[in-house]
């Protein structure tokens, strides 16, 4: 049986989350499509402040397979914007929804929120089951909002409430 687990990211981390986000089906699936230097991602680590935005690592019995994303998180209004990663060395082993499972009871039970937001881009199929498969609904789409090699594609907008139940 696995132990799945998140954890804080460390100085150790970093040339492996570098490798992670030039992978093209990252890529591919990321606002901004550039790959970057272990230098921007330094830069880019240096505005994180751990209270609008939070980074962990997800690992199954100990390695580190993927990375979790809380982006805009409002303390106010009790959300935030999730997003992650698996690297390409554990994609298809099923590792998704325990991942996500493991985000959402950090956001409700951690955080104390009461509603998540995520969007992705319209082929990206896999994340929309795994998605729909947690409770995600849709509640709309940014149309014709990301351009990928000269066409454009909407994004879909999703979203999941801390009352609702998480799929086992």
């Amino acid at each position: 049986m696995n132990l799945y687990t998140m954890r804080d990211v460390t100085d150790d981390d970093h040339h492996w989350l570098v490798e992670l986000h030039n992978d093209p089906l990252v890529l591919k699936n990321l606002t901004n499509p550039t790959p970057i230097t272990l230098n921007d991602h330094m830069k880019w680590w240096g505005t994180i402040d751990g209270k609008t935005e939070i980074r962990k690592i997800f690992c199954v019995n100990g390695e580190k397979v993927g990375f979790c994303k809380f982006y805009k998180i409002d303390h106010n209004n009790l959300n935030c914007v999730l997003g992650a990663d698996i690297h390409i060395t554990h994609r298809g082993k099923g590792y998704s929804k325990p991942m996500w499972r493991l985000m959402l009871n950090f956001c409700y039970d951690t955080l104390k929120l009461k509603r998540t937001g995520l969007t992705t881009v319209e082929y990206n199929h896999i994340g929309q089951r795994v998605y729909k498969y947690l409770g995600f609904k849709v509640e709309g789409k940014l149309l014709k909002s990301l351009l990928r090699e000269g066409k454009w594609y909407d994004q879909i907008c999703m979203y999941h409430l801390s009352d609702w139940e998480i799929t086992p």
